[in-house]
């Protein structure tokens, strides 16, 4: 007799997601005047995974690596999850404390291009509202 377990696929977390289809991109035409490099600390607990997206005049190239950087953005899975998913814009998460930001802000602030914007329909008042 055999037995066959089958597994479900775990969906792809969002934020790993999100770095990797930015590695597959190449050329970005919205940082053609951009370059430096910018470590995102993705924490989990005690956990850290870190991305290091290094841009050249729009080229982009990124690894999964805590390399020195001009810029370092650092934030919790979840709220890196809602940025990439257009829910939170990534700098009213630094002005909030929600991510903190060191080195060279203006490459934050070039490099938030990246972020998608709010999903279609989204309204991020629907929770708060009493019916």
């Amino acid at each position: 007799m055999t037995t066959s377990t089958s597994r479900k696929a775990q969906p792809a977390e969002p934020a790993t997601t999100f770095f990797d289809e930015l590695g597959r991109r190449g050329n970005e035409p919205l940082l053609r005047k951009v370059s430096g490099r910018v470590r995102f600390d993705v924490a989990d607990g005690a956990h850290t995974d870190s991305w290091l997206v290094a841009v050249d005049k729009g080229e982009l190239t990124v690894a999964r690596e805590a390399d020195v950087a001009d810029c370092t953005i650092r934030g919790e899975r979840a709220d890196f999850n809602e940025i990439v998913g257009g829910r939170m814009n990534a700098m009213a998460a630094v002005i909030r404390g929600a991510l903190t930001c060191h080195g060279d802000l203006e490459l934050m602030l070039a490099i938030q291009r990246l972020f998608p914007n709010p999903p279609r329909g989204w309204d991020p008042t629907a929770g708060t509202r009493s019916g």
